[in-house]
């Protein structure tokens, strides 16, 4: 039985545990840091970011110079997801030093008000990280669709689905009942793993490193580097954030966590 029947056949118990998620979708511009010209209030991977004016534009903790945007999400631009702010900017900054990468990562909120301000226009200091190995990425712009989230083998997060405690309980079950050998259940599950690896917000984390309680915290951003044009790394970005704080669009104690493949 292939994985597209299996669905099918439990089609009642995959509803149970399905969430939405918004499908990030990456447009490259063919241009670097330097040359970026998308709107400064644009979703986008890498890139110029808004600074408002009042903002002094972020400093690496151990290099000191500045900070480089990894992500750029406008709340406005995307469909609408329970749990997340309506309005903002939430950008994601990082040093240009491959040791501190991800290490160093800084998590930002621009209020609907700020983005009201006069935004930061001259760029002309990032000259100091612009040959920095990487920004080979190209600037991409983002662009989002909702569609159904199911999950992984690995995610341990409590399900409402009869005899079975998580989404892995639920795969085993399914081996059993159609008595699937270990090398047949891998290959399904090897595909079923891949339906919840792509670049999103919202949905079922797939991070295992750190894992976290998905009743208190909320994947606010999953990239794929694997999937992203000429990106320098091949693993994956994940950004948490608990839901008490999301209410209030408070990013204070967002979890960055970078895991390679």
């Amino acid at each position: 039985m292939n994985l597209s029947d299996l669905l099918s056949a439990y089609e009642c118990e995959f509803n149970q545990i399905k969430k939405q998620a918004i499908r990030i979708e990456m447009i490259s511009r063919d241009c670097h840091l330097k040359e970026d010209t998308l709107d400064l209030l644009t979703s986008k991977f890498c890139g110029k970011p808004f600074i408002p004016n009042s903002l002094a534009y972020p400093i690496g903790k151990y290099n000191k110079k500045p900070m480089y945007l990894i992500a750029q999400i406008n709340f406005s631009e995307l469909p609408e997801l329970d749990g997340l702010p309506t309005m903002g900017l939430l950008q994601i900054f990082s040093e240009s030093d491959d040791c501190t990468i991800y290490e160093s990562a800084v998590i930002q909120f621009i209020s609907a008000q700020q983005m009201q301000e006069a935004p930061i226009s001259d760029f002309s200091f990032i000259e100091e990280i612009a040959q920095d190995e990487y920004l080979a990425t190209p600037t991409h712009q983002l662009r989002f669709k909702t569609q159904n989230d199911f999950g992984n083998s690995i995610n341990n997060t409590t399900i409402n689905v009869p005899e079975c405690d998580t989404v892995s309980d639920l795969l085993d079950k399914i081996q059993n009942e159609h008595k699937m050998t270990d090398r047949d259940f891998e290959e399904v599950i090897e595909k079923f793993d891949s339906l919840s690896s792509y670049s999103k917000i919202g949905g079922y984390s797939v991070a295992v490193q750190d894992p976290f309680e998905e009743d208190e915290m909320m994947l606010v951003l999953q990239l794929d580097y694997l999937n992203i044009e000429n990106a320098v790394g091949d693993g994956s970005l994940y950004v948490h954030v608990p839901k008490q704080d999301l209410l209030l669009s408070d990013f204070s104690n967002a979890e960055v966590v970078y895991e390679c493949t």
